[in-house]
């Protein structure tokens, strides 16, 4: 099966899946083939291949004459009476396939924390990046509430649909109903250690959303102590920043700290050294602490994502917006730990 007809098939799958979870112990029938194919805009044969697969399963049970009906059997006997709530966790826009450390960590915390509340997880995965048929491809999951990470470009919408939602880890434009590392105080907390350490020359890579989310932060701790930094040396692209940091050494442009948001630490690490092995000695590297590279032998100020207090936080929101509370919205921003090496 292709690709595409895959990401099909498991839309029918997931929505039949979906109906017996909120059907209980209840049957419940299921839309005709024809239904299925003009709802999901899938092809006839990829809905009568899902619903064959599902009925030897068990999952569906034919009736003749009359349809397909959920199958109550199939759910948990712990699930009677006591029906959990659907919640949907997307990784951005829903088309993810590989997960580095970053999405990694937050989607296991996430996992447990929301598992724990209690309530069934469902992993969204969309088929487009087109917004209309993102927010389509959502509300057909018929989930309680979503959780969106990194990505709230269709938040509003889906809010105004009736679906709850909150959103973790935007670094801007944070809408009600987020949590959020709190950058902007990290930048200040470090902008106030570099100045203890008299690091007046400091490079910024990559000056852009959502990278440079702490770089506020260190112009204000910078500007309040008078000493403004210098923005020629806030670099804005992102291979481009490595080579014009590499010119900076290479022609003796003094660098006393580079504030790394690329994750890419180990090759900031090797262009100090290369042309000025001395600078190992002089040259604070400011990072993510999991991205940190080993051994560096440089002075080192990282930041440290809060990933089960931020969590935390989501299940929390989550809890409120069930309760109808209007807390459920509020914007929590939690505070990263500074680490120096």
């Amino acid at each position: 099966m292709s690709a595409i007809g895959t990401s099909e098939y498991m839309k029918i799958r997931r929505y039949v899946m979906n109906l017996i979870l909120h059907a209980g112990k209840d049957p419940v029938q299921i839309p005709t083939i024809n239904d299925l194919s003009e709802k999901f805009g899938v092809s006839r044969p990829t809905v009568s291949k899902a619903m064959k697969e599902l009925t030897s399963e068990g999952y569906i049970i034919g009736r003749r004459g009359i349809g397909s009906f959920t199958n109550p059997a199939k759910i948990s006997p712990s699930s009677f009476g006591r029906q959990l709530p659907l919640i949907g966790i997307s990784l951005g826009n829903g088309l993810m396939v590989h997960l580095d450390k970053y999405y990694g960590n937050i989607l296991a915390e996430l996992l447990k924390k929301i598992v724990a509340m209690p309530a069934i997880v469902h992993l969204v995965s969309t088929g487009s990046s087109d917004k209309k048929q993102i927010i389509c491809d959502i509300m057909n999951e018929q989930l309680n509430a979503l959780v969106v990470v990194d990505g709230n470009s269709f938040v509003s919408d889906l809010r105004k649909m009736g679906l709850k939602v909150v959103t973790t880890t935007e670094t801007h434009r944070l809408t009600p109903g987020s949590v959020s590392p709190d950058y902007d105080a990290w930048g200040y907390l470090c902008g106030k250690q570099l100045l203890k350490e008299n690091r007046r020359n400091i490079v910024f890579l990559h000056d852009k959303e959502p990278w440079n989310a702490s770089y506020n932060g260190f112009r204000r701790a910078f500007r309040e102590a008078g000493a403004p930094l210098n923005e020629k040396f806030f670099l804005k692209d992102y291979r481009s920043s490595l080579t014009e940091l590499k010119n900076m050494v290479h022609y003796g442009v003094q660098v006393d700290a580079v504030v790394d948001t690329l994750w890419v630490n180990n090759e900031v690490a090797e262009i100090l050294m290369a042309d000025n092995p001395e600078l190992v000695k002089t040259c604070a590297l400011v990072h993510n602490a999991f991205s940190a590279p080993q051994n560096s032998g440089f002075h080192e100020i990282c930041y440290e994502i809060p990933f089960e207090q931020i969590a935390e936080e989501t299940a929390e929101l989550l809890r409120l917006q069930f309760a109808g509370d209007k807390a459920g919205m509020d914007i929590r921003k939690i505070p990263m730990k500074m680490i120096i090496k």
